[in-house]
């Protein structure tokens, strides 16, 4: 037996199979070891950044949609912009028919002249009437104290001839005057009377006078009246007139922001309707990011806390990011039609939380609705 093994032994056709059976055995434990590690590391690091970070797939791009509606009705006449264009703050989208905008317009603005024609016209009747007015009770009122003058006058001079008749009567009984002396008398004394009459007649006319020149001065208000009535009317022409050109600017559509036109409803020739969306634009600048988050994970967030953004569309490319507001409610309570489990089966499902994330830099191009991954950093993993 030693003999046989001896020679088994020094054959080399039994030494090398089971050298390479050996090594090929090591080489499979060294393989399994090397294939254990390195899960048990990959299983380490995952659990590591599940430890550090709270990460979701069901995120996208945000931004505010401006949906654009028409203030009147009326037929589009002109489409300034197709889908995709960039517009600035004030470009023209929309040109819609505003053919009878124009001719109201213009009736109030004929209306407006006819007015400031007929204002124009009182003013000058206003400063006629006044002027003749003035002049004629400044003469009435010199023609009164003229006439006044002339009675006193009148009255002194009857007085005077009513003494000297007494004298010439009492002289006629005396034996001391003659009849023809005492006639004169007599006849001075009546035309005395008469001057008085005709002077207080005088009087009495010039103070007529005086009333009517009076009255023309109300005749100066009354125009004033009429002048106020023409100015408050010109006040209503002037606001219809603004009011139209509203009406009128209306008529152009235009956009608000500066931003991409996203969609067009309308075509030349269709017909809108006041208060119906036209377009869809929104502010490519003005983006963020929309995640939803487990809300057994919410507990585990800070707002303010550093995001690592990754978008499907862009590959290789990473973007950072800041959480900026967590949601106050889930996903199932602002629906629109939220479920109240009436049937009373009930299957608990983890909710999911709404938050918003505020990017840092983003000098690529992002559409809204494009799909993101995103990790947010922990409470307290900061370091």
């Amino acid at each position: 037996m030693g003999q046989d093994v001896g020679v088994d032994i020094a054959t080399p056709k039994g030494v090398l199979p089971m050298v390479r059976s050996r090594l090929s055995q090591h080489l499979r434990l060294i393989a399994g070891s090397l294939l254990v590690l390195i899960l048990c590391s990959l299983i380490g690091i995952w659990l590591a950044d599940r430890a550090r970070f709270v990460s979701t797939n069901d995120a996208r791009i945000a931004a505010d949609m401006i949906a654009i509606s028409s203030d009147v009705s009326g037929q589009v006449v002109r489409v300034a912009v197709s889908e995709g264009d960039e517009v600035a703050a004030g470009d023209l989208l929309y040109q819609i028919d505003d053919r009878a905008a124009r001719h109201l317009l213009d009736e109030f603005r004929a209306d407006e002249n006819a007015l400031l024609a007929a204002i124009e016209g009182e003013r000058r009747r206003l400063g006629l009437v006044g002027s003749l007015s003035g002049t004629q009770i400044d003469e009435s009122r010199a023609n009164v104290r003229s006439a006044q003058a002339d009675v006193q006058a009148a009255q002194a001079a009857l007085a005077r001839a009513e003494r000297d008749f007494a004298r010439a009567d009492n002289l006629l009984e005396a034996g001391l005057l003659t009849q023809p002396a005492w006639d004169g008398a007599e006849t001075d004394l009546e035309a005395a009377r008469q001057a008085l009459k005709a002077a207080e007649a005088d009087l009495a006319s010039s103070r007529a006078r005086a009333q009517e020149a009076l009255l023309s001065r109300d005749d100066a208000s009354i125009v004033e009246q009429d002048l106020l009535v023409l100015e408050a009317r010109l006040v209503q022409v002037a606001a219809k007139i603004e009011r139209q050109n509203v009406l009128l600017d209306q008529h152009k559509i235009r956009s608000p922001i500066a931003g991409i036109v996203d969609e067009l409803f309308y075509d030349i020739g269709e017909r809108t309707l006041q208060g119906f969306r036209v377009a869809l634009l929104h502010n490519p600048k003005a983006v963020w990011i929309s995640a939803n988050i487990k809300e057994t994970q919410i507990g585990d967030l800070d707002l303010g806390a550093p995001v690592d953004v990754k978008v499907d569309s862009l590959p290789g490319t990473d973007l950072s990011g800041r959480l900026s507001r967590i949601g106050d409610l889930t996903l199932a309570e602002a629906a629109m039609m939220p479920n109240p489990n009436a049937s009373g089966v009930f299957t608990k499902i983890t909710q999911r939380i709404n938050v918003r994330i505020d990017l840092e830099t983003a000098d690529v191009p992002l559409r809204p609705g494009s799909m993101v991954t995103v990790r947010i950093r922990r409470q307290g993993r900061d370091g």
